[in-house]
C-alpha cells in the first residue's frame, strides 16, 4: 500500500509507466487533471491552475498571495492524497513534499534529448523546431518551479530511489520495474507510520490556505501548528476582531477538533511628521 511519486521529463514516456503502474498495482491515479478537481475545494478554478502549476513565476509573481495559497491548497492536497495512501501522484513537487516519509517510492523518469524530440515528432504533433522549443521550456519550467518553491535541483538523484532511463525500456518494462518496487518489503507496511504525519501535515495547510482570506500578507506573522485535530495558532494579528475571524475560519474546517488561539493583538500606530 505504497505512495508513489513520479517526475518525468516531457516526452520520456514518464505519463504513461506512471498511469499503466497504477492499473496493475490498482491506486489511484492522480495528473494534473485530478488536481484541478481538487483544487476547487480551495476556490481554485481551471485558469488559475493553469497559471501556477509547475511553471516558474516570473520575479515579481513568486510571493504573491494567490501563488502563496495555490501552493499551500496543493500540499494540502497531495498530503492528503498520500495519508490514505495506494496513490501514483505525477509531478507536483511530490518528491520533496512526501521526502523522508516511510512507504514513499521516488521515481524519476528520464530519456536522452533526442529520443524525447524523436517521440515528439511522431506522436505530438510538432515539427522539429516546435518539439525542441517546447521540450526546453518544459525542462526549463519544472527545473525552475523546483528551485523557486522548493529550493532543490530537480535533477538531483538523491531525491529519487529510483531512475529509470527509457531510452530503451518500453512502458510495460519500466512499470513492471515499478511495480515491483512499490510492493517490496522495504515499502510495505509502513502505512500506520505515515498516515498520522500526513493528516496533520494536510491540516496545516489547509489552516494556512484559510487563514491567508483572512489576514492576507499578515499571515507571514503567523505560526500554524496541527497535532491530532487540535490546531495551535500563534503570533501577532491587528485587532480583536480579526484575532476572532482566525479562530472562526480554522474551526470551521474538516478535521479540527479543537483550536488553541494564542495569537495576540498588536496596534500598530503610524507616526506623523
Amino acid at each position: 500500500m505504497a505512495v508513489i511519486t513520479v517526475s518525468r521529463q516531457v516526452g520520456s514516456l514518464g505519463t504513461e509507466i506512471a498511469r499503466e503502474a497504477a492499473q496493475r498495482l490498482r491506486y489511484e491515479y492522480v495528473d494534473k487533471e485530478k488536481l484541478e478537481q481538487l483544487l476547487k475545494g480551495f476556490g481554485f478554478p481551471e485558469p488559475q491552475v493553469e497559471k501556477f502549476d509547475e511553471k516558474k513565476p516570473p520575479f515579481w509573481d513568486a510571493r504573491s498571495l494567490e501563488r502563496r495559497k495555490f501552493l499551500h491548497a496543493t500540499q494540502a492536497v497531495l498530503y492528503d492524497l498520500a495519508s490514505k495512501g495506494r496513490v501514483v501522484i505525477v509531478g507536483r513537487g511530490g518528491q520533496v513534499l512526501l521526502k523522508q516519509v516511510p512507504g514513499v517510492l521516488h521515481v524519476r523518469i528520464v530519456a536522452p534529448f533526442e529520443k524525447r524530440l524523436k517521440r515528439m515528432v511522431e506522436t505530438g504533433g510538432f515539427d522539429e523546431k516546435q518539439a525542441a522549443r517546447f521540450l526546453r521550456q518544459s525542462d526549463q519550467d519544472s527545473l525552475g518551479y523546483l528551485q523557486t518553491f522548493f529550493h532543490v535541483n530537480w535533477d538531483d538523484p538523491s531525491l529519487y530511489d529510483l531512475i529509470l532511463n527509457t531510452a530503451h525500456l518500453s512502458v510495460e518494462t519500466a512499470a513492471q520495474i515499478v511495480t515491483d518496487a512499490a510492493l517490496s518489503p522495504d515499502l510495505t507496511g509502513k502505512e500506520d507510520l505515515a498516515r498520522d504525519k500526513m493528516t496533520e501535515l494536510a491540516l496545516g495547510q489547509k489552516v494556512e490556505a484559510q487563514l491567508m482570506d483572512v489576514l492576507g500578507a499578515e499571515i507571514r506573522n503567523v505560526e500554524v501548528e496541527a497535532k491530532k485535530g487540535t490546531v495551535l495558532l500563534r503570533g501577532a494579528v491587528a485587532s480583536a476582531q480579526i484575532r476572532e475571524n482566525c479562530e472562526e475560519v480554522v474551526a470551521a474546517l474538516e478535521g479540527v477538533q479543537k483550536v488553541e488561539n494564542q495569537l495576540t493583538v498588536s496596534q500598530y500606530h503610524r507616526y506623523g511628521t
